[in-house]
């Protein structure tokens, strides 16, 4: 607190002084060049007064008593008035052109002044005029005043850099509680700052960081447990029918045992390779190259693979648009994935029919897996993609799954920009939709 207010208090302090003392001098400098004729016009209008009442006074006596008489009058006025011959003077030639026309000449800033009476030659001069700077008293005066007002400033100063740090140093020290309770393990602590603040900015980054950190921290924590309690079960059968290999003493029962073993190895294996593939997908510096790809073609010849590979249940693949080219910006080899895992899905839970459509609107390209199963209940349609969510815990896991297919087709749609949503499927079960913005540079060449 008392650095910030020193720091903006001797930052204003230097300004000013800056201003005063640099910038002061300078203006007053342009400004005396910029009004000079004005301010010779000023003086000579105050001092003509005077040349008149004494040129008026000179001239009803003779010549030769002028000088006795200024120096009679001397005594009325407070300054310097003199009588000298033109050609004794040190004047310029625009100056002695000035004086011969009749005109009051200033010399200096308004200190001295000189005038031709009449046609004689004679020069009347008046001054140096003294100023009240120039008193002594008037300049003690004027120093205590301008002490004061800088005191007087210094002093205002410090206020205004009070109000300023304020607000300022309560903020800093909101920002810092919350940052130190965060390092402490506290993964609730935020900070509130108006938004007026000029720490607004860096109040709201730290919060979306904290929000962010929160969350993964719980989703890893999340994932630990639940691929301990996945890992688990085929652990626990692996070390039964090794116990049970162990003991056996039929070739048959060990071969068997053995089969069982290398079915949880796989189910193992599987599992890891899911995990990695949900991990990779949830980095945020994931980002694989995008590519042009006609959606249709593209579709078709996975639909063709698929039937091929499982002719025990085949796609129905429709396209839904009047246009025969279909270009998306996307990256194949992972929008495959998040096809296939859906078609997967799809298949787990159909009783007879999985429908695969393509559809384009004006906006958004869209691609539908439906299926003729059970469906899902509309409270479960967001939890559905969170990782390790099975709705049929009561199945066998061949049916079930580990719950992270989806989850990673969640997130291959947030990596397009896309998004995956759960509705009813026309044929009466469950329909899986991704939809994602057309990209305004796809093209098909």
């Amino acid at each position: 607190m008392k650095r910030i207010v020193i720091q903006i208090y001797l930052y204003m302090l230097a300004i000013f002084l800056i201003i005063n003392f640099c910038l002061g001098p300078l203006f007053t400098m342009v400004i005396r060049d910029f009004y000079q004729h004005e301010s010779e016009s000023y003086w000579s209008d105050i001092v003509r007064g005077f040349y008149h009442t004494i040129e008026a006074d000179l001239s009803r006596r003779p010549m030769a008593d002028w000088e006795n008489t200024v120096v009679e009058l001397q005594g009325h006025f407070a300054f310097p008035i003199t009588i000298t011959t033109l050609a004794a003077m040190d004047t310029t030639e625009s100056e002695a052109l000035s004086l011969n026309k009749g005109d009051v000449v200033v010399q200096g800033d308004g200190e001295v002044f000189l005038h031709q009476i009449g046609h004689s030659g004679q020069i009347l001069t008046m001054g140096p005029i003294p100023t009240r700077e120039d008193q002594p008293e008037f300049k003690a005066k004027l120093q205590k005043i301008q002490l004061m007002f800088y005191l007087i400033i210094a002093v205002l100063f410090f206020g205004f850099a009070l109000l300023w740090a304020l607000p300022l140093a309560r903020n800093l020290n909101r920002l810092s509680t919350a940052a130190t309770a965060f390092g402490r393990g506290e993964l609730d602590a935020r900070t509130t700052i108006s938004k007026r603040s000029s720490l607004s900015p860096l109040a709201e980054a730290f919060n979306h960081m904290a929000n962010r950190i929160q969350k993964l921290i719980a989703s890893h924590r999340e994932l630990t447990h639940m691929v301990s309690h996945e890992l688990r079960t085929p652990l626990a059968r692996i070390r039964f029918n090794m116990e049970m290999m162990a003991n056996a003493k039929k070739s048959a029962e060990r071969e068997k045992r053995q089969d069982e073993i290398r079915r949880d190895i796989d189910e193992l294996d599987m599992l890891v390779t899911e995990l990695l593939t949900y991990a990779r997908f949830d980095h945020e510096n994931f980002h694989p190259p995008k590519e042009q790809l006609d959606l249709a073609p593209w579709l078709q010849e996975l639909t063709t693979i698929w039937n091929e590979e499982n002719d025990h249940l085949r796609i129905d693949f429709r396209i839904n648009s009047p246009d025969t080219k279909m270009p998306a910006l996307v990256n194949p080899r992972f929008l495959e994935r998040a096809v296939r895992n859906l078609l997967q899905n799809a298949e787990r839970y159909t009783r007879q029919r999985i429908h695969l459509t393509l559809e384009t609107t004006e906006k958004r390209h869209l691609i539908h897996v439906d299926d003729d199963g059970p469906g899902i209940a509309a409270a479960d349609r967001k939890r559905i993609f969170e990782p390790f969510v099975r709705l049929n815990q009561d199945e066998e896991r061949e049916a079930s799954g580990y719950g992270l297919g989806l989850a990673i087709v969640q997130r291959i749609a947030d990596w397009h920009g896309a998004e995956v949503i759960v509705e009813e499927a026309p044929i009466g079960g469950a329909r899986f939709t991704l939809r994602w913005p057309i990209s305004a540079g796809a093209t098909i060449e």
